[in-house]
């Protein structure tokens, strides 16, 4: 699967979370950089979506800020809440209609820019979180990368990237590459209160918020209601389709983890097929599945999904349509456009 399509949500915002779980050794080699005055002023924190990578940006920044003094219980309430005048984090946010955009506008690029001329209102170092730069368009890359070619004295970059190939190649030469890795489902286990079924553990991806999220929107059972659905769809029944859908209207919150949910099956369903894995209790039906249809048929209809998923969060289309869509191209992935973005 892309990184860039996470499993699902990835719950709480990292301004929020005050633990860090995992990535210590990464913590430790920015802390370190940092007390050793030798601290690059652009890191490039890369890996797969939702493993904590914001997460370890906000930590090592509360330090980092903190270091001079500043109380730190103060300085984190400020960055939860975008106030503290010393730190900038720059995100796609909501717009005026209330929606997130699908990439880091130029206006909100020159954010950067502004931020950094302006005086720092306390003495010490200032710090930016640009989360994610492979979501930033041409224009607002391409600003950051003048004010990247001389740093401004006392500031640091914290760029996440969840694509590394995404991200201009000259930014890419100018930062400190810092690599993490998905968290291990004991990490996560270890951290969670709520009993996590190992399944949905290995379904998160090695992200805590994934696991959360799945099992808050039904956990194993989400997971057999999707493959009994596509099983319906595959025989041309569409009542399953239809309860599914109305099931994840506009007021369910956990819309998106039931679509990547199904990106996930599918993309499991093609693995089985080529690459031993270790057997999961979804697996048996899975493979019930493949005798329905040839492997060609289901490599198709990821990869057509994944292309109609990518326009339907851009467009907002109507939940139930984006929903049955996804059922009919499971069916056909060959359906026209004219069917799949029309109405049924």
């Amino acid at each position: 699967m892309a990184s860039t399509t996470p499993l699902i949500d990835p719950g709480l915002h990292p301004k929020s979370q005050t633990t860090l779980v995992g990535h210590q050794a990464a913590y430790d080699r920015l802390w370190h950089a940092f007390q050793s005055e030798m601290m690059p002023p652009v890191w490039l924190l890369t890996g797969e979506q939702g493993i904590g990578k914001a997460t370890l940006a906000y930590a090592i920044t509360r330090k980092i800020l903190a270091h001079e003094g500043q109380d730190p219980s103060i300085i984190a309430r400020q960055m939860a809440h975008g106030s503290y005048p010393n730190f900038l984090a720059l995100e796609r946010g909501l717009n005026v209609e209330g929606k997130i955009p699908r990439e880091i506008t130029a206006e909100d690029g020159r954010k950067v820019g502004q931020f950094l001329r302006q005086c720092a209102t306390i003495p010490g170092w200032r710090v930016v979180i640009i989360d994610a730069v492979d979501e930033m368009n041409r224009t607002a890359a391409n600003a950051l990368l003048k004010i990247l070619e001389e740093p401004p004295a006392k500031t640091i970059f914290f760029l996440i990237a969840h694509s590394l190939g995404q991200v201009l190649p000259t930014i890419r030469s100018r930062a400190c590459k810092l690599q993490l890795f998905p968290l291990t489902d004991a990490e996560i286990a270890t951290h969670l209160k709520d009993d996590i079924p190992p399944e949905v553990l290995s379904l998160a991806q090695g992200s805590i918020g994934r696991a959360t999220s799945l099992q808050q929107a039904g956990g194993i059972k989400l997971l057999d209601q999707v493959i009994q659905t596509m099983s319906s769809a595959l025989k041309g029944e569409w009542r399953s389709a239809q309860a599914l859908s109305a099931t994840f209207d506009k007021d369910n919150p956990h819309y998106e983890v039931m679509l990547n949910l199904i990106i996930w099956t599918l993309h499991r369903l093609i693995l089985l097929a080529h690459i031993p894995l270790p057997e999961r209790s979804s697996d048996g039906k899975l493979n019930q599945l493949t005798k329905i249809k040839a492997m060609t048929h289901w490599v198709n209809a990821f990869q057509r999904i994944n292309q109609f998923l990518e326009i339907a969060r851009t467009s907002h289309l109507d939940r139930n349509h984006v929903v049955m869509a996804i059922f009919f191209m499971i069916e056909n992935p060959a359906v026209g456009d004219e069917f799949t973005y029309g109405s049924f």
